[in-house]
């Protein structure tokens, strides 16, 4: 595989003030129509899948390191943000955003392979819930500080 795009510098993302944390993630950036950020912008796809592919797995590294680095913000919808913003009907820039889900794949599998899944996910629920209910009885006594 030759590689046609240049890889964004890999870097760590630990910053004090979380707003600018995202925006420093290479495939993300404001754009003039929209007051908040686009969470998949790719260089213009070539016709090189394998290329597109391996730049899409990049991308996903700096997204794991995003979330090694920013452990308390996970769950926070960055990945729901980055998945509103791909345009999965554009078959030119398939080959990265398939390169970059097949490797959170394998690391999300990675993970499973060291976690008692369901016990896990019952925990998750339980968390959930309390904050939930925190944020409930905070609206309704009103928040301490």
């Amino acid at each position: 595989m030759q590689q046609t795009h240049s890889f964004p510098r890999r870097r760590r993302y630990k910053l004090p003030a979380h707003e600018q944390q995202d925006t420093l993630l290479p495939f993300v950036s404001y754009l003039p129509e929209r007051s908040y950020p686009h969470y998949w912008q790719m260089p213009a796809p070539n016709d090189d899948f394998a290329a597109n592919a391996a730049y899409g797995r990049e991308c996903a590294g700096h997204l794991l390191q995003w979330l090694k680095d920013n452990q308390p913000y996970a769950g926070g919808g960055l990945l729901s943000r980055i998945a509103r913003d791909i345009d999965f009907d554009d078959i030119d820039g398939r080959g990265y955003w398939i390169g970059f889900f097949n490797l959170l794949e394998h690391a999300l599998l990675l993970s499973a392979l060291h976690l008692k899944v369901f016990p896990y996910v019952d925990h998750y629920h339980r968390t959930h819930e309390g904050r939930i209910w925190r944020r409930q009885l905070e609206e309704r006594f009103g928040r301490k500080h």
